[in-house]
């Protein structure tokens, strides 16, 4: 039996603005995204009767009708008029509600597996679509490990890397619901002016320079929703000198470094100061491979 097996990236948004509301209830963006080396693993194999089945480490991401990874192989399976089946075996390292896009990449790195396993013959353009009709996220984990998305998320540009970056990743037990946010993103009215995406990229001479320069339109929404999610950026800046952003609508925080060690040196402050999960990650330079294996 042969299984098929890729590694499913974290994202961070390095800048998000919210540029207005669609007729559809969804929010118009612009956001510079950044994938990093923290990933979920998904391995597929064919079950040739039809059903699908997902095995996960992560017993309250069990259910597999609700899964994105299912739903996108259900997707797939339609679109390509063929329904051979998968067993999908999903391990989690990505915490779920963290605005890493977990599932939303789970989702993208299921299209590509089983659009490779059951010989579907997709183009990218193909699954582009699909994937936007599963999230708002789930189309950028099909491009470079950097890009730009607009729309509600379907719309992507490749950019260069801004650097070769490390991050720690502040990841509390906290969960800001995505609607809820934006629902008091709303509510706020004034927003600031943000600066544009060259001025932003123009300062990406150094980790301190660019985290300067970056900002979230959902930052003051997100601890309207979650106010102890502000009050641990601020104990963060307090105890160790030095601010976070949110990413995506949160609740994960993270803040840039030039070097591993400074990276790993402040992750473990947080983590004794705060009392926090805190992880390090370096910005992806490459998109996942996949690796085939052969079973008798």
């Amino acid at each position: 039996m042969k299984r098929l097996i890729r590694e499913s990236p974290a994202k961070i948004n390095l800048t998000l603005r919210v540029t207005g509301q669609r007729a559809d209830g969804f929010h118009e963006l612009e956001s510079l995204v950044a994938q990093v080396n923290l990933a979920d693993t998904l391995t597929v194999a064919a079950t040739g009767n039809g059903c699908y089945a997902l095995d996960c480490d992560n017993a309250a991401l069990a259910d597999g009708g609700a899964n994105l990874a299912v739903q996108a192989a259900r997707s797939l399976s339609r679109a390509a008029g063929r329904n051979p089946g998968a067993v999908i075996r999903l391990t989690k390292r990505i915490p779920a509600g963290a605005g890493l896009g977990g599932g939303s990449s789970n989702a993208a790195t299921a299209l590509i597996l089983l659009n490779e396993l059951w010989e579907c013959g997709l183009d990218r353009a193909e699954l582009v679509t699909l994937a936007g009709a599963l999230g708002s996220d789930v189309p950028l984990f099909l491009h470079g490990p950097q890009c730009v998305i607009r729309g509600r998320g379907e719309v992507v540009e490749e950019v260069s890397q801004p650097g070769a970056l490390w991050t720690a990743l502040v990841l509390p037990e906290l969960h800001c619901s995505t609607p809820a946010v934006y629902r008091a993103w709303d509510e706020l009215g004034r927003h600031p002016a943000r600066p544009g995406l060259d001025d932003v990229l123009a300062a990406a001479g150094s980790a301190d320079s660019l985290m300067d320069a970056l900002f979230n339109d959902l930052e003051a929404a997100a601890f309207v929703v979650e106010p102890s999610l502000r009050e641990l950026s601020e104990q963060i800046e307090a105890a160790c000198g030095q601010r976070v952003r949110v990413t995506g609508s949160g609740s994960g925080l993270y803040r840039l470094f030039d070097d591993h060690r400074a990276a790993a040196t402040f992750a473990l402050a947080v983590g004794m100061e705060c009392n926090v999960r805190a992880d390090v990650a370096a910005l992806r330079a490459d998109v996942p491979s996949t690796k085939s294996v052969e079973e008798a």
